[in-house]
This record gives structure tokens, C-alpha cells and sequence, in this order.
């Protein structure tokens, strides 16, 4: 309580600095309102237009050539986990391209073989075979290409590789995919590869050999938006706050007596010498006023004695041997009642 006291003091004696400033608060937040409401913010953003995406991909298939008890002779096997010599001693490579359709566009294809000997993983041997090559211009967004191999030819000349090599390292096949792309606005290039595995009787592509991209073009541009009611009903709530904050201080000046909030707050400081009771009345010892509980407080630290606070006349006293030393806020009232 003592917080409260020592701020309903301040005002009670800065009362119009008080009102002036909370007058003063309440007007520039109101202006601030004001200001933010007629003054939309500018920013500017980043968007993204004009989105193209590329897409390339190679497919496989291979027709059996040769009846087996797994297929039938003549049945078309396509994009399959894994082939058989015995059955399709050739592969067909299919590579398919998406760009934008309705305008015109530049694809050039590119599908090698390639043949890799490594020796502690360092290369001593490279060769490649071109399976498809194409370069057109297309304006109905697709662009194919296919080649069939003799993947049981290409299995021979890995066979006369190794003999050569009289297995001193390994050789690998591997798949290279590159296509390029031309619009006009947009170019570039996509490119993948995978591992071609011929073991035994069986052959297959280990992974998906495809690629894709996204091309897009980023502009600037600026957006006004409206400030929202949040930020300038807020300043407005708290300035019209403030007026009446301002209103209702103004009506307190009257209400509020300075000596007994100082009082308060001295009889809140020193509580632990303040005791609640009763002094006698029309005593024969001597009754000494004091000005201020303050004072009163320091008496009774000086003869060592205690402060009763006797809460009927709101009066304070400490008793000596001979004197009656008290303060009271309203001073007749209590000299009436203690008959002096």
C-alpha cells in the first residue's frame, strides 16, 4: 500500500503537471492515430512469374526375341526392373523431353554409353557410344528419340576388356543423359546418369535416368496496404485512456489530503513501532503536539517507547512518565476529545 500511497501523493501535489501531461499524451496519441490511418504503408515485394518447367526422361523396353518359360516370343517388355539375354538380346532406349508448349523451342538430345576402367578407383580406360543425338526446334511442347542396342554385342566387347585387362581393375557401364533447352527467354541444360549392369544373363539400368527444372523470372513491385485497425484504434483507445485518466485526476484534487497520505506512508514505514489502543483522556500529564507522525515516530525511538495509534480520532501518542506527546490530522477534534 505504500506504492499506492507515495503515487496518490505525487499527484495530489503535482496535480496539474499531472493533468497536463496526461492531456498531452492523450493528444499525440490521438494524432498518431490519425497520422497512421491517413498514411498506408509501401513495401516492396518479389513475385514470381512466368514459370516454365523442363523435363527429361529415358525409357526402356526390349521384345522377346526368344521364347522363355518367363515370357512369351514376340511380347514387348517395357521399363522393366531387370532383362534376360535368353530372352531380349537387345534393349530399346526411348528418350522423352517436355518443355512449354504454344511457343517455339530448341531441344537438343544427347544419350552415350559410356565403358569406364578403374583401377583403385582411378580411371586407365574411357570409351563412349553415342545411342541418340538429336537437335530440333518444337513447338508442340515434346520431343522423342529411341535407339535399340545389342546389349549381348555390348557384353562380348566388355568381355574382350577384361581379358585384356587380365582383370587388373573393372570396368563399369554407365548411361550419360544430356539434354539443353533454348525459348528464347530461358536456357539451359539437364543432365542425369545411371549405372548400366549386364550380369550374367540379365541387364538392367540401376536408377531412374531423368531430370527436371523449373525456370521462372522475379519482378519487383511495390503494394500500398492499409493500415489496419489494430494499430491506430490502439493509439486511439489509449489516448481517449488518457482523457479520462486526465478527468478523473483532475476531480481527485479536492478528495485527497496531502498530510494524511504522508501520513499513510510514514505510518506504513515505521509499523513495526505503531501499536493499536487507546491513550487516556483528560490526563493530568502534560499533552505535547508534534507536528508530523515522522517526528512522533522519532520521539518514541528516542525514550526507547512505543507509538499507540488510537483509531478512533485517527491520533497517534507516545506516553512518558510525565508527558503525552501526540499527533492527529485533524488537531481540534482530538484536542476536544482528549479535553485540553
Amino acid at each position: 500500500m505504500a506504492f499506492e500511497h507515495r503515487v496518490k501523493l505525487f499527484v495530489s501535489e503535482n496535480h496539474r503537471l499531472v493533468v497536463a501531461l496526461l492531456l498531452l499524451g492523450g493528444v499525440l496519441c490521438l494524432v498518431g492515430a490519425g497520422y497512421v490511418f491517413s498514411t498506408p504503408t509501401t513495401q516492396t515485394i518479389t513475385e514470381e512469374t512466368d514459370q516454365q518447367t523442363f523435363e527429361t526422361r529415358v525409357g526402356s523396353s526390349a521384345l522377346v526375341t526368344r521364347p522363355t518359360a518367363l515370357y512369351e516370343q514376340g511380347e514387348r517388355l517395357e521399363n522393366r526392373s531387370v532383362y534376360f539375354l535368353s530372352a531380349s538380346p537387345s534393349m530399346r532406349f526411348e528418350a522423352n523431353t517436355t518443355v512449354p508448349s504454344g511457343q517455339r523451342v530448341s531441344v537438343a538430345q544427347r544419350l552415350e554409353l559410356e565403358i569406364l576402367g578403374t583401377r583403385d578407383g582411378q580411371p586407365f580406360y574411357r570409351s563412349t557410344r553415342t545411342l541418340i543425338e538429336t537437335n530440333e526446334t518444337v513447338s508442340d511442347g515434346r520431343v522423342t528419340a529411341s535407339e535399340t542396342v545389342n546389349v549381348s554385342a555390348v557384353g562380348r566387347d566388355l568381355a574382350v576388356l577384361l581379358e585384356d585387362a587380365q582383370d587388373v581393375g573393372q570396368f563399369r557401364l554407365r548411361l550419360l543423359l544430356e539434354v539443353t533447352y533454348s525459348t528464347g527467354e530461358y536456357e539451359g541444360t539437364l543432365r542425369s546418369t545411371a549405372p548400366f549392369v549386364i550380369q550374367g544373363q540379365s541387364y538392367y539400368i540401376d536408377g531412374a535416368l531423368a531430370a527436371e527444372e523449373t525456370e521462372s523470372t522475379f519482378v519487383e513491385r511495390e503494394v500500398t496496404q492499409p493500415p489496419s485497425p489494430a494499430e491506430y484504434g490502439g493509439l486511439a483507445a489509449v489516448g481517449l485512456l488518457l482523457f479520462g485518466v486526465a478527468a478523473v485526476v483532475s476531480r481527485l484534487e479536492d478528495r485527497v489530503d496531502p498530510e494524511e497520505l504522508r501520513t499513510q506512508i510514514v505510518h506504513d514505514q515505521h509499523a513495526e513501532w505503531i501499536s493499536r489502543g487507546q491513550f487516556p483522556t483528560d490526563s493530568e500529564k502534560q499533552y505535547i503536539s508534534i507536528l508530523t507522525l515522522e517526528d512522533l515516530v522519532d520521539v518514541a525511538i528516542d525514550t526507547n517507547r512505543r507509538v499507540i495509534h488510537d483509531p478512533q480520532i485517527d491520533a497517534y501518542a507516545v506516553i512518558d512518565s510525565s508527558e503525552i506527546y501526540y499527533y492527529a490530522l485533524d488537531e481540534i477534534q482530538a484536542d476536544e476529545w482528549l479535553d485540553i
